[in-house]
């Protein structure tokens, strides 16, 4: 593969090589057929076929335009053009060479960044600055030198010669140079140029050649209508007459208006290359986008079925879950019951002959059956929870605490039990059944944490914020120490013994999931042996006839 690669690449350097000094000699001969005035004596020549090598150096870069001038003898069309100028004519051989080196560094970097430093008319800015500077130094020094060494080429070269007309001189090659140069910069917009010089030709560029052509047929058919008019009106020439056999000023107009159209042509194609370009680009971001939104959609859609495939999926083991826990329920319940059943019988036939250990240990096996029964009607509970459905309503929550702590009082009448209330209670909407069922385990948490208290202190506040209420129930209780709160809301955790404070540890986190049902959030909060604070949030009721909040 690597041969291969080695191979193509010496044909195309070949093939540049070759096209280089092609171009570069017939740009040689060319500067012959140059358009030739005289101004003050002196011969004044618009060399135009040194287009050629410039158009290599621009498309292929500075090494291929030094092989065009230097091999295809371009070079040396000062000496034989403006053999006058002695060893003079060294200046605008140099001026081409440094011309070439230029934008040819330039051509170079352009491919591989976009400065505005490397940009084809800023760089003729800077050689235009360059010349100037060598014609008017070097070219007088030169010029005196043909007095003391006559060039061989021609003795009789100028030995003397005006600032002025070295001025024109100079003036009238940047003038030609950057006529030319926004000339090369034109034709490489066309696809026929590109193709010879095997540069890339965008979709956009295929319409360059047919615009360019018009323009050009255009402007030299207005041309020729304005001399027409001219040489009619002042000189009675025919249009045949001056067409056949033009003078020097009809041809260097013709020559002048053809450039001038090509360098119109080719502003006017390279703006239509860039919105053809842009359309293009359009077109393929739309397809793009289209294909894009088909393949959402697609994946949308199998989204969609997957969600529902798996949430059939998920609905199928809810209700096999369920139907799982009523019958382990029924059938753990079931032996417990009997075991309960037949330890009661034995205390009861055989009590007599059981001594005090036996008795209690059957006492305690029914303590276990108890508690067993009670933790699987606490489970059944807390998975009913998560899916029954909320019937809500406004209630007054002042009236459902102070309800269920009535219920605590009068079942814990030998302890002193006080209920304090702070701040405002609004109405809110929840479901009465579920609600109670929070307060009612808060409650009791908060009874049970606090017995050993001489008086029990339980203080419900509420406090308002932006779109919900928060409340708090706080007792004076033996708290917990905070580092385990995380845990609390989980099934069956717990921070106290079971011989101390009786429980399942299923309490909590039936609140947390009714109050999430809710719409609302929950938290606790407690100082070891100072008491415990449980929050919970409710989204406030939205008065629909103005906006405002009931309270």
């Amino acid at each position: 593969m690597s041969e291969d690669y080695s191979v193509s690449l010496i044909k195309a350097s070949s093939y540049k090589i070759i096209v280089s000094l092609a171009l570069g000699f017939i740009g040689f001969v060319g500067t012959f057929y140059s358009s030739r005035f005289d101004f003050n004596g002196f011969s004044i020549n618009f060399t135009w076929s040194i287009i050629l090598p410039l158009l290599v150096t621009v498309a292929w870069g500075m090494t291929y335009g030094i092989i065009s001038i230097t091999l295809g003898l371009v070079v040396l069309y000062p000496f034989i053009l403006g053999s006058y100028n002695g060893w003079a004519s060294i200046v605008p051989a140099i001026s081409l060479c440094l011309w070439i080196i230029i934008h040819g560094y330039g051509g170079q970097k352009r491919g591989k960044k976009h400065r505005f430093y490397y940009n084809i008319y800023f760089l003729q800015f800077i050689y235009v600055v360059i010349r100037m500077i060598i014609y008017m130094t070097l070219f007088p020094v030169l010029i005196n030198l043909n007095q003391l060494s006559p060039p061989p080429w021609n003795p009789q070269a100028y030995v003397r010669v005006d600032m002025g007309i070295v001025c024109l001189f100079a003036i009238k090659g940047i003038i030609v140079e950057s006529i030319l140069l926004a000339l090369c910069d034109a034709l490489l917009l066309l696809p026929f140029i590109r193709r010879i010089f095997r540069l890339q030709c965008s979709s956009g560029a295929k319409y360059n050649t047919r615009i360019m052509g018009a323009l050009v047929i255009f402007g030299l058919s207005f041309t020729i209508i304005v001399l027409e008019i001219q040489n009619y009106i002042i000189d009675r020439t025919h249009l045949l007459n001056w067409l056949i056999n033009p003078d020097e000023k009809i041809r260097i107009t013709f020559l002048l208006a053809t450039i001038l159209f090509f360098i119109m042509g080719g502003i006017t194609i390279r703006f239509l290359q860039r919105v053809l370009e842009t359309q293009e680009e359009l077109k393929v971001r739309e397809k793009q986008l289209d294909n894009a939104i088909k393949e959402i959609k697609t994946l949308n859609d199998e989204l969609e079925q997957r969600v529902a495939d798996r949430t059939s999926e998920l609905q199928n083991a809810v209700y096999e879950l369920e139907g799982f826990a009523y019958t382990i329920s029924h059938d753990l319940k079931s032996p417990l019951r009997a075991i309960d059943t037949y330890s009661n019988f034995i205390q009861e036939e055989h009590k007599d002959s059981l001594n005090n250990e036996a008795y209690e240990i059957i006492g305690s096996i029914q303590e276990v059956c108890k508690d067993m029964i009670g933790l699987i009607n606490r489970l059944l509970e807390y998975s009913i929870t998560s899916k029954a459905t909320l019937f809500k309503e406004k209630l007054q929550v002042k009236n459902i605490i102070e309800e269920v702590f009535q219920q605590f009082k009068i079942l814990n009448q030998d302890k002193k039990m006080e209920l304090i209330f702070k701040g405002k209670f609004p109405e809110i909407n929840v479901d009465k059944v579920f609600f109670k069922q929070v307060i009612t385990n808060i409650i009791s948490n908060a009874v049970k944490f606090s017995r050993h208290r001489e008086s029990i202190k339980i203080t419900v506040g509420c406090d308002k914020s932006y779109n919900e209420y928060v409340f708090y129930i706080k007792d004076n209780g033996v708290g917990f120490d905070m580092k385990y709160s995380s845990k609390l809301f989980n099934v069956f955790q717990r921070l106290h013994r079971k011989q101390d404070f009786e429980g399942t540890g299923i309490g909590l986190a039936t609140i947390k999931k009714i109050i999430q049902k809710h719409g609302g959030r929950v938290w606790i909060e407690g100082v070891l042996n100072e008491g415990a604070a449980l929050y919970f949030t409710i989204p406030s009721i939205k008065n629909t006839q103005n906006g405002d909040e009931d309270v």
